[in-house]
C-alpha cells in the first residue's frame, strides 16, 4: 500500500512538472533587438523585460498566453503549447491620431495617440541642455522601490505613471523636492512603467521603470 502512494504521489509530481515549460526567444523590430520590450503571462503577474540584446526567458504553463509589448509597437500574443526558443517581430503601430499645440512655452509640441497611450515629440521642453540624463536607480527593481535622481533641483515636481498599456496608474505631486525623490511601485504587478515628470512646470523626458 505504502510503494502504491508514493508511486501514485510520483506520477502526480511528474504530471506537474511536465505542465511546466520555460520559454526563452528573442523580440525584434526587422533586425533590431528591442530592449525594455515587455513579455507578460497573460492575466497574471508573470513578466519580464528583455534584455540589451532583445532576449528573454520566463517561466510558464502549457495553454499560458503569451503577450509580448512595446511602446509604439502592436502587441502580439501567442498560446504556448511546449518549450520552444520564439522570435517575436513587433510591427510598428500605425493608428495615431495627430493632435498639434502651437506655441507652448515658445515651443510647437506634436502628440500622438496610439494603442499604448500617448506620446509626444518635444526636443526644446527636455531638460537635456547639460547632456545629463534624470534617472531612476536601482533600475530594474525587484521590490519596486526606486530612487530619482533629478540633474536640477525644482521646488514642485509633479510624477505621473503609467503602465505599458497607457493606462495610469499613480500620480502624485511633492514640494521642494530639489534633485532627489522616490517612487513606490512596489503594490503593483511586475513590468514596465514610464514616468512623466512635469517639473516647475517643465515636462522632462519620460523614463522607464522595471520592476522585475
Amino acid at each position: 500500500m505504502k510503494k502504491m502512494t508514493l508511486f501514485i504521489l510520483a506520477l502526480s509530481l511528474s504530471a506537474i512538472a511536465s505542465a511546466q515549460i520555460t520559454v526563452t526567444g528573442i523580440v525584434i523590430n526587422d533586425s533590431i533587438p528591442l530592449e525594455l520590450a515587455s513579455v507578460m503571462i497573460k492575466n497574471s503577474t508573470n513578466g519580464i523585460a528583455t534584455s540589451n540584446k532583445g532576449e528573454f526567458k520566463l517561466e510558464a504553463k502549457k495553454g499560458d498566453t503569451l503577450s509580448v509589448s512595446f511602446v509604439g509597437y502592436k502587441t502580439k500574443e501567442l498560446v504556448l503549447n511546449k518549450t520552444e526558443d520564439f522570435t517575436f517581430k513587433l510591427d510598428e503601430e500605425n493608428s495615431f491620431d495627430e493632435v498639434v499645440v502651437v506655441s507652448c512655452h515658445n515651443a510647437t509640441i506634436t502628440c500622438y495617440k496610439g494603442a499604448c497611450g500617448w506620446y509626444r515629440e518635444d526636443v526644446s521642453l527636455l531638460d537635456n541642455k547639460s547632456g545629463k540624463k534624470n534617472k531612476l536607480y536601482p533600475n530594474p527593481s525587484s521590490n519596486g522601490i526606486f530612487q530619482l535622481m533629478l540633474v536640477n533641483n525644482y521646488n514642485k515636481v509633479s510624477i505621473s505613471i503609467a503602465d505599458m498599456s497607457g493606462r495610469s496608474v499613480q500620480n502624485t505631486t511633492q514640494q521642494k523636492f530639489g534633485k532627489k525623490g522616490t517612487i513606490d511601485l512596489s503594490a503593483y504587478p511586475t513590468g514596465i512603467y514610464i514616468v512623466n515628470i512635469i517639473a516647475d512646470g517643465k515636462r522632462l523626458e519620460p523614463i522607464k521603470a522595471i520592476k522585475s
